[in-house]
């Protein structure tokens, strides 16, 4: 079947927002910086990747939903006060993050047997690591420097430096991941569904 069926789809959802809450639980101090690392960045490349932009977007949105609720679906606590604390930059950033990782990685995907897989494997880990690490940056940091009153350098050596070679091996176990199980992936079924729904005009 070419399609994902909307209880499919819900399902694939769920489930790729109870990663994103499994994977904000595992928690490790690494002494230099007052936030935990943890396996977020690799949930959110995950859900890009194999469930599309769409539903990868909803999965982290889901899980923000339920946290405002007061449930503790992020670092183990819950509630509004989390959303808008030091690491709601990043927080927030994320839900893009996986609705551009799910635009591009599935065509790059869909394309695979024109490639290498090491090529395939390369351009798939540039794109998680540019939009899936580098991009979250860009809306965290401003606001931990706003919510802790750090300068640019203090938020910089706390809130990304020590987290650059842990992202850069998040994504390589991610890439790895999603090219290697790539035939199975909702997002390129839900891309081919789409190119027979919009088939292209024919030529003048």
């Amino acid at each position: 079947m070419s399609s994902v069926s909307p209880l499919r789809r819900i399902v694939f959802i769920a489930l790729f927002a109870a990663l994103f809450v499994l994977f904000s639980s595992i928690q490790i101090q690494i002494g230099v910086s007052p936030i935990p690392f943890t396996l977020q960045t690799m949930a959110v490349a995950l859900a890009g990747a194999f469930l599309g932009a769409r539903d990868g977007f909803l999965s982290i949105v889901l899980v923000y939903a339920l946290t405002a609720t007061g449930l503790p679906m992020i670092y183990g606590q819950g509630g509004l006060a989390l959303l808008a604390g030091p690491t709601a930059g990043f927080l927030w950033i994320f839900p893009i993050c996986a609705f551009i990782i799910g635009l591009i990685v599935p065509r790059i995907l869909a394309g695979a047997g024109n490639r290498s897989y090491f090529m395939t494997f390369l351009l798939v880990f540039i794109v998680m690591e540019v939009v899936g690490s580098l991009m979250a940056y860009v809306g965290g940091i401003p606001w931990l420097m706003h919510a802790a009153d750090l300068s640019f350098s203090s938020a910089m050596n706390g809130g990304c430096y020590p987290f650059l070679v842990p992202d850069l091996l998040k994504n390589i176990v991610a890439a790895a991941a999603a090219v290697a199980l790539r035939s199975y992936l909702p997002s390129l079924r839900l891309l081919r569904h789409s190119s027979k729904a919009f088939p292209a005009a024919p030529a003048a």
